[in-house]
């Protein structure tokens, strides 16, 4: 018979990891959607498989493969399917349509069969051209060879830590108290009475009544040392 702690206490990991990433789809919105990430979006970006992700967010994966260890045949794998996920995510600034393996090619000096050969994983590149792939495309180099759970986590700009550490690990602290708050601020209503409070302190700021200790009544001639001398006037 299964010991029903035993078994709670394995799957405290996977349920962590749950609550801290849906924290991360309800905080996080990228400026470009202006609403939370999409499980199937979150995947495409990340490199990983949608059922990963969906596992994750229910706390249903066993906790071997929450984080699974990745070997040198898998990360040769990797940068070719991150790579091509990068071809179908990203969109030039140039065109502001999905990049293209021509414009890579011209923009790294290199002909569209070797950018080619590389995404369908024919190629395996050095370090100095996987650099030069990283920079073209502003994302760290080493998301071409990250673990799943890293890179579902670097979608929201954190490392994989703030889906594992312990509770009450300080960072953990920090970064789930900002999120919170950011997915406060997400909520309209929130923001309106943040914005109603905001708005009554710069009108009290501007106006002198509203200042601390100021009486709204009292005559601004009036010796402020209540001696019962007069203001001084002009001489002569």
């Amino acid at each position: 018979m299964t010991d029903p702690s035993g078994a709670m206490d394995a799957m405290e990991l996977p349920r962590r990891v749950a609550a801290r990433l849906n924290l991360l789809f309800e905080a996080v919105r990228p400026a470009a959607l202006q609403r939370p990430w999409t499980s199937e979006e979150a995947a495409e970006r990340a490199g990983v498989d949608l059922g990963y992700v969906e596992a994750l967010r229910a706390g249903t994966l066993p906790p071997p493969e929450v984080d699974p260890p990745i070997d040198q045949g898998q990360r040769e794998k990797l940068f070719a399917q991150r790579l091509d996920c990068l071809f179908r995510t990203r969109l030039s600034p140039r065109t502001g349509k999905r990049v293209t393996q021509t414009e890579v090619a011209q923009a790294l000096q290199t002909n569209k069969q070797h950018v080619g050969n590389l995404r369908n994983g024919k190629n395996n590149p050095s370090i100095v051209l996987a650099q030069k792939y990283a920079d073209f495309f502003e994302v760290d180099v080493g998301y071409f060879c990250a673990d799943p759970l890293s890179a579902v986590a670097a979608c929201f700009g954190h490392a994989k830590e703030v889906l594992v550490l312990a509770d009450d690990d300080p960072y953990v602290v920090r970064a789930t108290a900002d999120l919170r708050l950011l997915r406060a601020m997400a909520d309209r209503r929130v923001r309106k009475v943040v914005g109603r409070l905001v708005d009554r302190y710069e009108a009290s700021a501007g106006d002198p009544a509203g200042e601390p200790g100021a009486d709204p009544g009292a005559d601004p001639d009036a010796d402020p040392a209540g001696s019962g001398s007069p203001p001084p006037g002009p001489r002569g």
